[in-house]
């Protein structure tokens, strides 16, 4: 079951949010059914929630890569911001944002349930991961896309940097997009 909310004391602690995470809800009327919330929310590393986005990696990523799947929590991980979608109180998309350095950060390991596609989560994921990213001060976002998603990033304002090439069976494109400067100043809802 995907939680709504969790506690990021980790997070809380290392001072790297100072904002609310959004939660994004819609009525996604294509999907017959559909009669709950879509939520946008990060997730703790070795979580339960964690765990089914390494189930959708393995399953779209890594098979479909001829790559090993994942069974043991990536200590290397442990440091990034893990995102999920979750519909129905179940997980449908998850990426991860690995900080470069202070100014860059990679979106790693998009994966979206094959049932869920061409529901706009995709999209809405990269939304959400970009405004996290900015508002955690990130200047710039890169990430490593399979062919058949280049378009897909195209159309999300990313551009290429370089020649294509190949990792095990997949070819893949290194795509930049520069982030837009979030105001550091609160809402007020009109209150001075």
């Amino acid at each position: 079951m995907c939680a709504y909310f969790r506690p990021f004391a980790e997070f809380w602690a290392k001072g790297l949010f100072a904002y609310q995470a959004s939660v994004f809800q819609e009525n996604t009327k294509k999907r017959r059914n559909y009669h709950g919330k879509t939520v946008f929310t990060l997730t703790s590393w070795n979580s339960q929630d964690y765990w089914k986005g390494i189930q959708l990696r393995n399953e779209l990523l890594m098979k479909s890569a001829g790559k090993p799947v994942i069974i043991y929590a990536p200590v290397k991980e442990k440091e990034d911001l893990h995102l999920i979608v979750c519909m129905d109180r179940q997980v449908v998309a998850t990426l991860l944002l690995h900080p470069i350095n202070s100014e860059i950060i990679q979106v790693k390991q998009v994966a979206v349930s094959q049932n869920c596609q061409g529901l706009g989560i995709g999209r809405k994921l990269i939304d959400y991961a970009e405004k996290v990213a900015s508002n955690l001060g990130y200047t710039l976002v890169f990430l490593t896309g399979r062919k058949q998603a280049w378009h897909f990033y195209e159309k999300l304002g990313y551009d290429s940097l370089l020649e294509t090439y190949f990792d095990h069976e997949v070819e893949l494109k290194v795509f930049k997009k520069k982030l837009a400067a979030q105001s550091k100043e609160m809402k007020t809802n009109g209150r001075q």
